[in-house]
């Protein structure tokens, strides 16, 4: 079999969350005994179009590949446009949140694009590129799954599989410059560095109408093995010096046995590191016993999701938790000691100005380290933005603007500039 050369591509963007994509690195892992593979992070080398289509010129790659979130939707078109025009012979992919949540779509609006895969690719990449080595045509594709694709003007999509055994594989550390990367990966604060980050977990059964995480890692949870995180521990501290472990994971405590058992590892290892989960934990997982033990282990910070200061908002989340509860959890949290970074969304569907104030109000009665307010976002596929677009109420979107800093939809009865303004005052 040929063995191709690849390009996985995180593309430039303007933003302050600067850590290694994951995402390529587990790709990475499961093509390089068969294929050469590079990982290009544009953001950290801050790699703009320009200097991209120079970093192509007198390369031949087989396969490119970019990561896409819904706000790169923009730069991925205008990056897949440039690697058509230098390397035509090239097969261009796109992968990520994005085209999982809306393959087809996706790849109309991304025309120079080839194949979008859909969800995990751990299996179905080496699958796919061992059909590109062997000059397989389009339609020859079908067999492979979670891919969309175009076989003529008809756009095809096959079945998803989820990847069960995730100690199978891997990030490729060695293909990240690990000692490139600022000491606060999410632009915010940590407690020592370097950092890193992890993926110990995948999956979500919440039901949160607003977000996209079921949809794109499945409701069942599942998780990387405790022999496993302290191996990729033990690696990233002993070979590339890092000091604080950042769990990017939705649903990290879900599994309190696993919790606590990696928490136990960890305390008898006195590898002197810190740790804390940027993405959140779910408060209503948290009690007295683990978080102190999650302390005594080097958690430091939780970042819990509120979401809204009305009940009544909550309920249409689906997001299952009330106000005395957060109360109530936020206070144990603190009496650990740990700062909370608490999470908060205005301008949801049927949100009224006294709901957003509810929302301020409690974010500064609570004892917050920290709190971030994030515009909604009718992220295509979710339970809200199928509502939306049921009654009407969304029209074209402006892919730029599913950046966290910036507003791309509004409730009934307070504009988006209102709502840009309010979000600021609550900060």
């Amino acid at each position: 079999m040929k063995r191709l050369n690849i390009l996985l591509v995180k593309p430039f963007k303007d933003t302050n969350e600067v850590q290694p994509p994951l995402g390529l690195g587990y790709m990475a892992s499961s093509l390089r005994g068969e294929h050469d593979v590079t990982i290009l992070d544009s953001i950290k080398e801050g790699m703009g179009l320009p200097q991209f289509r120079e970093y192509l010129r007198g390369k031949r790659f087989d396969i490119i590949g970019f990561q896409c979130y819904t706000a790169d939707l923009n730069i991925v078109r205008e990056h897949s446009r440039v690697a058509k025009e230098i390397s035509p012979n090239s097969v261009i992919l796109v992968g990520g949140p994005h085209p999982t949540l809306d393959p087809i779509n996706t790849l109309k609006y991304l025309k120079d694009v080839d194949f979008a895969f859909v969800g995990e690719a751990e299996k179905s990449f080496p699958e796919f590129a061992k059909a590109v080595a062997s000059g397989k045509k389009a339609f020859a594709m079908g067999k492979i799954s979670g891919i969309a694709f175009r076989d003529g003007k008809t756009y095809m999509q096959t079945g998803r599989v989820f990847t069960e055994n995730l100690d199978d594989y891997e990030p490729s550390w060695e293909l990240f410059d690990m000692k490139g990367y600022p000491e606060a990966p999410h632009g915010a604060f940590c407690k020592q560095s370097p950092t890193a980050p992890l993926i110990i977990t995948r999956g979500c059964p919440f039901q949160c109408t607003y977000c996209g995480g079921p949809l794109i890692s499945g409701r069942k949870i599942r998780s990387h093995s405790v022999d496993y995180v302290i191996r990729q521990i033990k690696t990233l501290t002993k070979e590339y010096g890092i000091r604080e472990i950042h769990i990017e994971d939705d649903n990290f405590t879900m599994r309190r046995d696993f919790v606590k058992e990696f928490c136990t590892r960890l305390i008898k290892l006195d590898l002197g590191i810190t740790w804390t989960c940027p993405n959140g934990m779910r408060l209503d997982t948290l009690d007295d016993e683990l978080v102190s033990l999650m302390k005594r282990s080097g958690l430091y910070s939780v970042s819990v999701g509120i979401e809204s200061g009305s009940d009544r908002i909550r309920g249409f989340m689906k997001k299952n938790l009330k106000t005395a509860q957060i109360r109530e959890k936020v206070k144990l949290i603190r009496r650990h000691g740990l700062g909370v970074i608490g999470f908060f969304i205005v301008g949801f569907p049927g949100e009224t100005r006294a709901d957003i104030e509810k929302t301020i109000d409690l974010a500064l009665e609570l004892d917050l380290k920290r709190a971030t307010f994030s515009a909604f976002k009718p992220f295509p596929g979710t339970e809200e933005y199928n509502k939306l677009v049921k009654k009407g109420e969304i029209g074209e979107l402006n892919w730029d603007n599913f950046s966290l800093d910036k507003v791309v939809w509004s409730p009934k009865g307070i504009s988006m500039d209102e709502l840009k303004k309010m979000r600021r005052r609550a900060f």
